[in-house]
């Protein structure tokens, strides 16, 4: 949390460490995004997602679930919806998705592809986030170019990049 991202999507939790008094402290450092997905110990419900907001107090939720997306905003989570591409059909089932459940952002993967932004600017207003498979700054400069309003990555040895001006912040 040292590192000067601007939010963070905590990957692979379990339960018994998000709960803990020190990881909600560092909730109230930065925003933080539990992926809903990978989280150890509670089921992919709207139950779970009530304790989330309750007992853990994330700023947000990442999901490629459809109902965990819905039901994380009707908890008044912030959500993100993650989609992977891997052909011209997984994006247009992605746009019908993301038309539904009108997430706070998307996040596309993989992240080495960004020229995918600029089609998802032309449908939708709200932040895209390119993750995935990032492997050298050149390729956070390059999502940022193509329009991406933020990177995530977890090679920690770029968690201090600065990106170029005019670049927005990293997640």
């Amino acid at each position: 949390m040292a590192s000067d991202v601007g939010s963070v999507i905590y990957m692979k939790a379990e339960i018994n460490t998000v709960v803990s008094n020190t990881f909600k402290s560092l909730c109230r450092m930065k925003p933080v995004f539990l992926h809903a997905d990978l989280l150890k110990g509670l089921s992919g419900d709207k139950e779970a997602l009530r304790f989330i907001k309750k007992h853990i107090e994330p700023y947000g939720i990442v999901s490629t679930k459809s109902n965990i997306i819905k039901a994380a905003k009707r908890e008044g989570l912030a959500t993100i919806q993650r989609v992977f591409l891997i052909d011209t059909q997984s994006f247009h089932n992605s746009l019908d998705a993301i038309t539904e459940n009108e997430p706070d952002g998307i996040e596309i993967m993989p992240a080495i592809a960004p020229s995918i932004v600029k089609k998802y600017k032309e449908h939708f207003s709200i932040p895209i986030i390119l993750g995935g498979l990032i492997s050298d700054s050149s390729q956070i400069e390059a999502a940022f170019d193509q329009g991406a309003d933020a990177v995530s990555f977890s090679k920690s040895d770029l968690w201090s990049y600065k990106p170029g001006a005019g670049s927005k912040n990293p997640v």
